[in-house]
């Protein structure tokens, strides 16, 4: 299936990983990701105006038409606002996590299994709240590692926030909410947000955080990526 792909800043940046990931795991399953030409930053959580972060966002989609009617964002902010500029239905937009499940996943060779091992998925703020642009199924992660025969950790706070936005103006803050999530924490910390992923890693110690697309190119064969 042919997906419109939308990147975003971080995914081109900070976040390459997850870009390099989540094109491997849709490449692997016999998907196919095109990138949006010419795309925008979505606004992020930086724009207070919201009329004009759904008009950035919109831009976006506008040039995805005759692409696909499926657009791939992996970002969760980005996903949320290219979500809220969708009003009129256009398009069908996605967070890879909106689509990992079970069956979705089914199409994947399972070299590797987990057992014996425990992992943290962390959802974080965005990808859980609000309702309207939230994944469906808030453990979609813990179910493709148990399924593999691991032991999951950390349910009490998988939806805390770890002050990602708040690296740059107030790092303290940052600190202590990312060190309540390690604290909580055992195995290495599944996470799909570069935000998260680059707070928690900053404060993480001997602490590993990975993508979730990392662990799924690890059971099915790959390298270097767990």
């Amino acid at each position: 299936m042919d997906y419109a792909y939308y990147p975003g800043c971080s995914l081109t940046g900070s976040a390459r990983r997850l870009d390099k990931g989540v094109r491997k795991v849709f490449r692997l399953l016999g998907h196919t990701l095109k990138d949006i030409p010419d795309w925008n930053c979505c606004g992020a959580f930086e724009y207070g105006d919201r009329k004009e972060l759904t008009r950035l966002s919109g831009e976006n989609l506008r040039k995805a038409k005759g692409m696909a009617r499926e657009v791939i964002a992996p970002c969760p902010a980005c996903s949320k606002n290219l979500k809220e500029a969708n009003g009129d239905g256009d398009f069908r937009v996605y967070n890879p996590l909106d689509l990992f499940s079970k069956d979705f996943l089914s199409g994947l060779t399972i070299k590797r299994d987990l057992k014996g091992q425990v992992f943290t998925p962390y959802y974080g703020c965005v990808l859980l709240r609000p309702a309207e642009t939230a994944i469906p199924n808030t453990s979609v992660m813990e179910e493709f590692v148990m399924n593999l025969g691991a032991d999951v950790a950390g349910e009490k706070v998988k939806d805390r926030c770890c002050g990602g936005n708040q690296f740059f103006i107030n790092k303290w803050a940052t600190e202590k909410l990312s060190r309540m999530i390690l604290e909580k924490s055992k195995g290495p910390i599944l996470v799909f947000c570069p935000l998260c992923h680059m707070a928690l890693t900053t404060f993480s110690g001997n602490e590993r955080v990975v993508y979730f697309t990392d662990l799924i190119l690890y059971v099915a064969g790959e390298e270097g990526t767990l």
